[in-house]
């Protein structure tokens, strides 16, 4: 599934997840947040000014297993722990750690609104969703 952010607001439930992704949709809109003040030397996109710099106050949603690695805006494992979902500038990969078999979504393909993804969000099931600068992809397996 596909949404804008506004169609992600007023579609999606209250699960855990579903509550992540509006929370972070939330953040990622807030004009009266700006991360330029703490550091003047940042220069964020005016749009999306909270996107790379998004932690919550209880710090439990993180953006990469690997901040370090370039190229990877997110990534995240999937309930049972056989699947890591990568995502970055390019779409989402999904990788079977036991096979190494590698899954691409694309917004070519119509599987993501866009292919930068800002965070990867698990569903607590089979899937994810992916929070693109303008929109969410629900991917599942």
């Amino acid at each position: 599934m596909l949404y804008t952010y506004d169609e992600a607001l007023s579609k999606l439930g209250s699960s855990e997840a579903e509550a992540s992704v509006k929370m972070y949709i939330g953040f990622v809109q807030d004009a009266t947040y700006h991360p330029a003040t703490a550091n003047p030397d940042v220069d964020m996109p005016t749009h999306l000014s909270n996107a790379s710099t998004f932690v919550n106050h209880e710090f439990d949603v993180k953006p990469s297993l690997f901040p370090a690695l370039r190229g990877v805006n997110t990534s995240v494992l999937d309930h049972n722990r056989k699947h890591l979902w990568i995502g970055t500038d390019d779409g989402v990969t999904k990788i079977n750690l036991k096979s190494n078999k590698m899954t691409e979504y694309q917004a070519d393909d119509n599987q993501l609104v866009d292919d930068k993804v800002l965070l990867l969000i698990s569903d607590g099931g089979k899937g994810v969703f992916a929070i693109t600068e303008s929109g969410v992809a629900r991917i599942s397996q």
